[in-house]
């Protein structure tokens, strides 16, 4: 069964739609590279994917808690890429998390990040995460 249908458009875009609920999503190669630009790179949606992961985990985790997690989010920062090997080696993320999160609830959620996200063991790139509690 076909989760998500990509198809090559030309100049470096991409267009890949999800079956069952018809969202597209565009990638474009960096003008650098002959693409467009005009919407995020596939290594940048690699970054997003990371940080849809582990705010999906950590909130999941916290509602079987009884904890409000909505309004946390993250800011992915540029992918840093070596272009010898052809591999994205650093992803920065930067978590915003609640400032009334105790201390065993933020122990918790940072052990998350770490170490329970499908993306992010799947990932060799380093992962650099910091914690905002606000």
């Amino acid at each position: 069964m076909t989760i998500t249908k990509a198809v090559y458009q030309g100049k470096g875009r991409v267009e890949a739609t999800h079956q069952r609920s018809e969202v597209t999503v565009r990638t474009d190669a960096g003008k650098a590279f002959g693409g467009l630009g005009e919407n995020q790179a596939p290594v940048e949606l690699l970054g997003n994917s990371l940080a849809a992961c582990v705010l999906t985990i950590m909130g999941l985790q916290a509602e079987r808690g009884g904890v409000d997690f909505s309004g946390c989010y993250a800011e992915v920062g540029e992918c840093e890429e070596d272009m010898d090997k052809f591999t994205v080696t650093r992803i920065p993320i930067t978590f915003h998390l609640k400032a009334s999160f105790d201390e065993k609830q933020r122990k918790k959620f940072e052990y998350i990040a770490h170490k329970t996200c499908f993306v992010g063991n799947t990932l060799t790139a380093e992962k650099v995460f910091d914690f905002v509690y606000e």
